[in-house]
């Protein structure tokens, strides 16, 4: 659709949604950087909430074409719903009639929602309206049409500056993980990692965490069990080594299946135990009692796959809706008194039907903001005063579940850069296996907002002693890298232990 449109359409609508162009060097960027921006499930229902508040008749006009399937003869749609007017380059400089649109059909149009084309051969020939298939998904769909049993309604959606949404960070501490088995060290104990490692690797993690929050100490648990399933962590003595082929396999994938394979490794763990994971929550080892994690996963899974992606959510409503119409996911049995489940603060037993917001409700509430939100599943918004968190079906989460919604497109910053005080920068977006060839040769300084490595002696030694020569580091730094560091690659090149380099 946009690649038809004259440039300055295409800065209207930049202009009209929020979007940045800057990163674009010419018009095939800028449909490409314009398109991925357009499309974001956040984006359209904020520009479908515009659009409806400035005329309900638009709400009309959207439901119409989604029950048609997204498409419809313009000639059909413009007797309800007015025409768009044609105009070239400069009539449309000169007339700016995104300002005041003279119909629902110029409303949305302006906005991106719909596009105009033709279909059919000769005689057949005709113009239509549509809804991009990229953006109809993320669309509120007539309530008739919701593929789902949840008994919920969509919110407005959020403003950007609530989202929580960081869907990469976990997948990046799972980069950090490996970087710090392969160049550092993880001893175990009777108990587990030593705590001293422990709080090395939390320095490296993407998000700021106190060491004592008890959501860490569950995000590196299932991080570690993660890595474990997935066979890149094997015992040597009373340290941790990685296997190679097994993290060479998952370092080679693209990011969509890195994130891909850490959600279905955590789907597929009947070890992994998210009810007795929840901070609020202690399971006690007494009687005969016990749950099913893998049968508990699923229900809560199926449930939310009801949800429509894109569209955004009230936790509270979601949560009431589940414990309307099922609120024995975790307990097909209806057995509510044998469970020894206490509350971790007050060590109150929570027996009976009646707290089943405090331990149903409460995992629940653990999976939103954990796991859910950690592998990408769902998207996160802070609450408004007086409100409750909001929550979306993702685009990733919405295609994993199973919803008719197009694979996402993804287009990450990218970005090495060296310097000539011989420090690397990695954005957030550089592969897991670039960082990790960046992790063989330099220290890790810091991880947030960027990485940041420094080449030193002793690391460019250390990778000698690994096989790593200096001009294979050079050659890796000229091809990915950007900048200009000459004397940074000539030391480096040349690199002989015997002659120290001189950083900065």
């Amino acid at each position: 659709m946009l690649a038809g449109y004259p440039d300055i359409l295409l800065h209207v609508l930049a202009e009209l949604r929020g979007a940045f162009l800057d990163g674009a060097d010419n018009r095939e960027q800028m449909v490409e950087l314009l398109a991925a921006q357009l499309t974001d499930p956040t984006s359209v229902q904020m520009a479908y909430q515009d659009v409806v508040d400035y005329s309900p008749q638009a709400e009309d006009a959207v439901n119409l074409l989604l029950r048609e399937h997204g498409e419809l003869a313009e000639a059909q749609f413009s007797r309800e719903y007015g025409a768009i007017r044609q105009m070239g380059p400069a009539k449309l400089e000169r007339e700016s009639p995104w300002v005041y649109p003279e119909s629902i059909a110029e409303l949305l149009y302006y906005n991106g929602i719909i596009g105009r084309g033709f279909k059919g051969a000769g005689q057949n020939a005709h113009a239509i309206i549509y809804l991009p298939s990229d953006v109809a998904p993320w669309l509120p769909h007539p309530q008739n049409e919701l593929a789902g049993e949840l008994p919920v309604k969509p919110v407005a959606p959020p403003p950007a500056s609530r989202l929580l949404s960081d869907p990469d960070g976990f997948l990046l501490d799972a980069g950090t993980l490996l970087g710090f088995v392969y160049s550092d060290r993880l001893r175990l104990n009777a108990s587990g990692p030593h705590p001293d490692d422990v709080d090395r690797l939390i320095k490296r993690l993407q998000l700021p965490f106190g060491r004592n929050e008890p959501e860490l100490e569950v995000r590196l648990a299932l991080l570690l069990h993660l890595a474990n399933r997935l066979g890149w962590l094997r015992r040597d003595g009373d340290a941790v080594q990685l296997t190679q082929n097994a993290v060479a396999a998952f370092l080679d994938k693209t990011r969509a299946e890195q994130r891909r394979t850490l959600f279905d490794a955590w789907r597929a763990s009947p070890e992994w135990n998210d009810l007795c994971r929840t901070p609020e929550l202690e399971c006690v080892e007494a009687g005969s009692w016990h749950n099913d994690p893998l049968q508990t996963r699923e229900a809560v899974l199926r449930l939310f796959g009801h949800l429509q992606p894109g569209a955004w959510y009230s936790q509270a409503d979601v949560i009431r809706a589940i414990r309307e119409i099922e609120p024995d996911f975790q307990r097909p049995t209806g057995d509510y008194d044998t469970w020894y489940i206490r509350n971790h603060t007050t060590q109150e037993f929570l027996k009976g039907f009646e707290r089943w917001d405090d331990v149903e409700g409460a995992l629940l509430r653990f999976l939103v903001r954990g796991p859910f939100s950690w592998l990408a599943l769902l998207d996160m918004a802070e609450p408004s005063a007086g409100s409750d968190m909001h929550i979306s079906l993702g685009r990733w989460g919405g295609h994993w579940l199973g919803s008719d919604v197009p694979q996402p497109e993804e287009h990450p910053a990218a970005a090495i850069t060296l310097s000539e005080d011989f420090l690397v920068t990695l954005e957030p977006g550089v592969s897991l296996a670039d960082r990790f060839r960046v992790e063989r040769f330099a220290q890790w300084q810091q991880s947030y907002p960027t990485f940041i490595y420094q080449i030193t002696q002793r690391t460019l030694k250390r990778a000698a002693e690994r096989g790593l020569t200096g001009a294979r580091i050079a050659g890796f730094l000229r091809q990915r890298a950007r900048g200009s560091a000459p004397r940074v690659l000539a030391a480096v090149e040349r690199y002989d232990a015997a002659e120290p380099i001189q950083p900065g």
